[in-house]
């Protein structure tokens, strides 16, 4: 295995295992996701509220939800190998590139891809792997047209249950790669061709789901509604590099050597990309944090789709090119995984200081109270988190990653091993209620212990919408 391929393996690992340690899912989305399969009626507790981007769900949760049923898993060991599944699924995609691609870049932009989306469970990181091996099969002179209009039929189904940005990123590389082609640094004409079909079936398909197969819950509509020009606002593209800029820093190492491949005007000198990547350094240990993961989504779609095109016009140069930067990007991912694991210990240990065997509504904890969201300067959690308060745990990590406010109740449960629920009383505008009350009633039919019964009253009586 090259160097290149060891390094991002290597930080890609690390991330995995750290990951499952901490069980990161559990303070984001995940937390949700993962209650589901648990308590069983899976899908109209919540997968049905996802039912547009179904492919991309039963990638990242099915797994668990098969281990689940089939094996009948303690809690603590449902946890641990749901992480580990969830996990595994990108590792796979990996190898079934690097088992069909006939260059490495492929398997190499997809596993970097990965590295800074990979403790937020978005529905790219299944859709990115689907897209890689599509386009790694149409770039392949060897294939026939009509294995090319097959494979593109077939992978358009597929990525339709995706993510909506697939749609964008496909028109994107079709209109950079129709741009570096006009400037004389030609494209595989037959990836040109097949991306314009992807992107009107997936545009297609995209107006077709959002209509036919919308979610019912009017908090998810909500969030919904409230975050979808996130992904095709510039600003606010550029507003998440600045908020983390170890972002920033991590999609210039993915585009460097692209930019010698394909003889851009502006490249990037070894000296530049040492001080990139320090630069990336500090940030991703003094500044990443929950929403690190989360605000990488909005872009790296976008970085991988030009960062592809860019390599495409000269594979061979781009693979020596990429030795240092891909080296560098996955120094700066792992410094960034080791920051945000260390916050998610003092997280863990400071929430099983307040665990008791009831359910607890943290806002009425008393004399003590329960760390209030952070109102600081944005700027000293950015630039040097470990100095943005007089208590580290109290005054920054608590407020970062309780952030969702929603996902606390799940994650003490499960941290207790369900003997404890620490929460938040919902309520304000925008908040999240994840469940309709009817089918957590209709889950509390089925058999469960004291603990899950108990569990589920819970979520029935503060998270669920009439």
């Amino acid at each position: 295995m090259d160097r290149t391929d060891t390094a991002l393996l290597a930080a890609y690992l690390l991330l995995a295992v750290l990951g499952t340690w901490t069980s990161c899912l559990l303070v984001n989305d995940g937390a949700v996701f993962l209650s589901a399969p648990w308590l069983g009626n899976t899908w109209e507790l919540y997968f049905s509220q996802d039912a547009d981007r179904t492919v991309s769900m039963l990638f990242t949760y099915g797994p668990a939800w098969a281990a689940r049923w089939a094996f009948g898993l303690s809690p603590t060991t449902y946890i641990t190998v749901a992480h580990v599944l969830y996990f595994a699924v990108p590792l796979a995609l990996w190898l079934v590139l690097r088992a069909i691609e006939t260059q490495r870049l492929f398997s190499r932009l997809y596993l970097a891809i990965t590295l800074p989306m990979l403790y937020f469970p978005t529905e790219l990181i299944t859709g990115l792997g689907l897209w890689m091996i599509w386009m790694a099969l149409v770039t392949n002179a060897a294939r026939s047209a009509r294995q090319l209009a097959i494979a593109t039929a077939l992978f358009a189904v597929a990525l339709a249950f995706t993510h909506p940005s697939i749609a964008l990123m496909s028109i994107l590389y079709l209109v950079v790669g129709s741009a570096l082609t006009a400037f004389g640094r030609p494209q595989p004409h037959r990836s040109l061709l097949a991306a314009a079909a992807m992107s009107i079936l997936l545009l297609a398909a995209y107006f077709g789901t959002s209509r036919w197969l919308p979610a019912t819950n009017p908090t998810v509509v909500a969030a919904l509604a409230a975050n979808r020009y996130d992904f095709i606002d510039p600003g606010w593209m550029l507003a998440t590099m600045a908020l983390f800029p170890a972002l920033a820093a991590l999609w210039v190492l993915l585009l460097a050597p692209g930019a010698r491949a394909s003889r851009l005007r502006w490249q990037f000198s070894p000296i530049v990309l040492l001080f990139v990547a320090g630069f990336g350094l500090w940030f991703a240990a003094a500044g990443t944090g929950l929403l690190t993961w989360m605000y990488a989504r909005h872009t790296a779609a976008y970085i991988m789709a030009l960062a592809l095109a860019l390599a495409l016009v000269s594979p061979s140069i781009w693979l020596a090119q990429a030795q240092r930067p891909l080296t560098l990007y996955a120094a700066v991912a792992a410094v960034a995984a080791i920051s945000y694991n260390v916050d998610l210990f003092l997280f863990g240990r400071f929430v099983d200081r307040h665990a008791s065997p009831d359910v607890v509504d943290v806002d009425e904890l008393r004399p003590v109270p329960w760390p209030p969201q952070y109102r600081g300067p944005a700027g000293a959690r950015i630039y040097f988190k470990w100095g943005a308060g007089q208590d580290y745990v109290r005054d920054v990590v608590v407020p970062t990653y309780d952030w969702h406010r929603v996902t606390l109740a799940f994650y003490s449960y499960f941290r207790s091993n369900r003997q404890s629920v620490l929460f938040h009383r919902l309520g304000r505008p925008g908040e999240w209620l994840p469940f309709h009350c009817s089918a957590v009633t209709r889950t509390q039919a089925l058999p469960h212990d004291p603990q899950d019964q108990m569990f589920l009253t819970f979520l029935g009586g503060h998270y669920c919408v009439p």
